[in-house]
């Protein structure tokens, strides 16, 4: 009785905080999903930069494709007919001239020149030497793009690109194939293409096949990391900048020239962090205020007439009349906490002793039963162990192993329920654990070396009568993966779970090993059998076998509701 007044004032005495405990767990799924969200907006508003950088690359993409496209179509039409077929040279130049008068903007020079040879008509750049972008163009059968050249007399730069001829040879010359149209393609300003509707503050780069980079418009654009330019490669990859205020995406507009776009991201960066910083802030004050509503509003209604009667519960004796507080200004509650205790006073004195006693001497002998069932079950794994090294036929040997594994799974039960002290019913993740590790163990092997296993195991209670075929279940299971699922030292994960999903146990064991054998093949053997048995007596049906896809393998599951142990059987008169 002393023990239970100190206990009752102790845990009165201390009320207060432990609803100040609760208060706050309870206020824990209302913060995490508030900041959730607001984590999940920050994130939007930093991906917000990431799809803003690759819009600007199609767009930009697009632009220039259509632009160096369309100059490249001219070109292309050129080299299906010979341009001075029927003319002179003189002609031939201006039929070109007319051609880049026709195309402002796309082709500043035109030229037809021939392996070894200047040019027949037109004109190339001033200081660009044709041959080279002309062998490689005849040699490849398909048009050549050279590096960038600049602009002079404030023009834009340009870039060469040689068409190989495939027209008829009319006039003196080389032979039909030996000639090619090089024309320079302007690199217009984005700003001047057709459809532009980018921000002022984006950044273009263009990248020729020798490496130098271009900005567009004019020398006034920001230099380019050649570190960027490794990393967003040409398949379209999107990087931050070193100091992550700018990203970064490439993509390839044709086998001789590369595209690279910047898109600014610091403002949305700041504008990320003020919108988290200010949810963050909204969701406190409204926390501080609740708790401190609810706190006070607790302290006047509860704690208070608590605190008082914790008071008078340790200033009791035993042996003494409770008296109840005869002012009744306590809530209902309180009062009928107090009129109990009062009842309840003298039978608790008197029953104390005896129960107690009573109880030791139960809890002793369950111990000691427990004990000694798990004893003998050892005594006989041991046995089966013995005699299964005395026989020479394989298969003979492994049924009595697995009769010994059996056996050893329910020595194991009986010992949790001995160290556990608990007689009734049995904590899983422990035992579960251990069984697990012991089904390795009785195969040769230890998880994570040849084989890996990976535990989730909730923490779910459960009767001893459950337990006893939830532990065979296990045992044939786990058992069977290890034993036939990977063969000739096959490396493999097994998978072990068990969770609690509204009032019912699931318990899956998987495995990505060869899978299950066809039952016509193979007829069903005694551990599948002996699956399904356990699986009934736990009150659901095992499903699974082989699993098609995902890594393959096999599955079992079995889905069962926790149930109490049966009443004890009334005792014979």
């Amino acid at each position: 009785m002393r023990q239970l007044r100190l206990r009752l004032g102790s845990a009165l005495g201390g009320i207060r905080g432990r609803m100040m405990v609760l208060l706050m767990v309870a206020g824990i799924p209302v913060a995490a999903i508030a900041l959730t969200n607001a984590l999940q907006d920050y994130r939007a508003a930093l991906d917000e930069g990431r799809r803003g950088v690759e819009t600007l690359r199609a767009l930009v993409a697009a632009r220039y494709g259509v632009a160096i496209g369309s100059a490249e179509s001219v070109l292309i039409a050129l080299a299906r007919q010979d341009p001075r077929a029927g003319e002179d040279q003189a002609g031939c130049t201006a039929s070109f001239r007319r051609v880049i008068d026709l195309h402002p903007g796309d082709i500043a020079e035109l030229a037809v020149a021939t392996p070894g040879q200047p040019a027949a008509c037109g004109s190339v750049p001033a200081g660009f030497d044709p041959q080279p972008l002309l062998r490689e163009a005849l040699a490849s059968g398909a048009p050549a793009y050279g590096a960038f050249l600049p602009g002079v007399r404030g023009r834009a730069p340009v870039m060469p690109v040689a068409v190989p001829g495939s027209g008829p040879g009319t006039s003196p010359g080389p032979a039909q194939g030996e000639w090619a149209v090089i024309g320079a393609v302007v690199l217009r300003d984005d700003a001047a293409l057709p459809g532009n509707s980018r921000a002022s503050r984006d950044m273009i780069w263009l990248i020729d096949r020798a490496g130098r980079v271009l900005t567009p418009g004019g020398t006034g654009g920001a230099a380019l990391d050649p570190a960027i330019i490794a990393q967003v490669g040409e398949e379209g990859e999107v990087a931050e900048g070193p100091r992550g205020d700018v990203v970064y995406a490439g993509a390839r507009l044709n086998p001789g020239l590369r595209l690279v776009v910047g898109h600014p991201i610091s403002a949305s960066r700041q504008a990320a962090r003020d919108v988290l910083l200010q949810r963050v802030m909204e969701l406190a004050t409204f926390l501080v205020a609740c708790l401190a509503a609810i706190v006070v509003g607790a302290d006047l209604a509860m704690v208070r007439p608590l605190r008082l009667l914790s008071v008078r519960v340790r200033a009791w004796r035993p042996g003494n009349a409770f008296r109840v507080n005869p002012t009744g200004t306590e809530p209902r509650e309180v009062r009928a906490v107090e009129q109990a205790f009062s009842e309840a006073a003298e039978a608790l004195a008197r029953r104390e002793a005896d129960l107690r006693a009573a109880l030791e001497q139960r809890d002793a002998l369950m111990a000691e039963i427990h004990h000694r069932v798990k004893n003998n079950l050892q005594i006989v794994s041991s046995l089966l162990n013995l005699q299964a090294g005395r026989i020479a036929d394989p298969q003979a040997t492994a049924e009595f192993l697995a009769a010994r594994n059996r056996v050893r799974a329910l020595a194991t039960l009986h010992r949790h329920l001995y160290v556990q002290h608990s007689f009734e019913s049995v904590s899983l993740p422990p035992f579960l654990t251990e069984l697990a590790n012991q089904q390795f163990s009785s195969h040769n092997e230890a998880p994570g070396e040849r084989l890996a296993l990976k535990l989730e195991i909730a923490d779910v209670v459960i009767s001893t009568d459950q337990a006893v075929s939830l532990s065979l279940l296990v045992t044939e299971a786990i058992g069977n993966a290890v034993e036939h699922a990977f063969p000739d030292d096959t490396r493999g994960t097994i998978w072990f779970c068990l969770r609690e999903e509204g009032g019912d146990v699931v318990l899956t064991v998987r495995d990505d090993g060869i899978g299950l054998p066809d039952r016509q093949s193979r007829p069903r053997g005694l551990g599948l059998q002996l699956m399904d048995g356990f699986a009934k007596q736990l009150g659901g049906p095992l499903v699974g076998g082989r699993v098609e896809g995902e890594g393959g393998g096999t599955r079992w599951s079995v889905r069962f509701p926790i149930r109490a142990n049966p009443p004890p059987r009334p005792m014979a008169a």
